[in-house]
């Protein structure tokens, strides 16, 4: 189980509710979703904040939002809502920003992501070139076997 801060038996308690036990004896973690779903089921289907809520709620923190993703999110629904950023006036110049850096984050993503492709498609050609040279080595040794019946059975 994961390191808890808290001491004693609540702590022993939240623990527990994280795993429970397979028929098998061996424990498997609960999916937060999962843990959480009373709570998640009392928010209205159609809230607008219930599709970010899940998406925080992911095990995989590779699924779940980055602050900035959450940011240009919480700022677009609230727009959506009308409902004024009271921090900055100009919401619209910041939710701009926030748009611009995802966009240049995930351009960079997709550049690595090209790279790695090339990089496979590169290693394929390869490949791909030195499964036609065996070929055409086998293909070289059949007809020296042929050749060599031939003149074993001419003898």
């Amino acid at each position: 189980p994961p390191t808890l801060r808290r001491k004693g038996p609540s702590a022993q308690l939240m623990a527990m509710e994280r795993y429970e036990r397979l028929a098998d004896g061996s424990r498997r973690e609960i999916p937060e979703i999962q843990r959480r779903k009373q709570d998640f089921d009392a928010i209205a289907a159609d809230h607008p904040l219930k599709n970010v809520i899940r998406r925080c709620l992911e095990n995989d923190k590779r699924l779940r939002p980055t602050a900035a993703q959450l940011h240009v999110e919480l700022l677009g629904i609230a727009e959506t809502l009308d409902i004024p950023h009271k921090e900055n006036k100009d919401h619209t110049a910041c939710f701009l920003a926030e748009k611009e850096l995802l966009l240049s984050q995930n351009q960079e993503r997709l550049r690595e992501k090209d790279g790695a492709i090339a990089e496979k498609d590169r290693r394929l050609t390869e490949n791909e070139r030195r499964l036609t040279e065996k070929d055409q080595q086998i293909a070289n040794n059949e007809r020296q076997i042929a050749n060599n019946d031939r003149q074993i059975a001419n003898n």
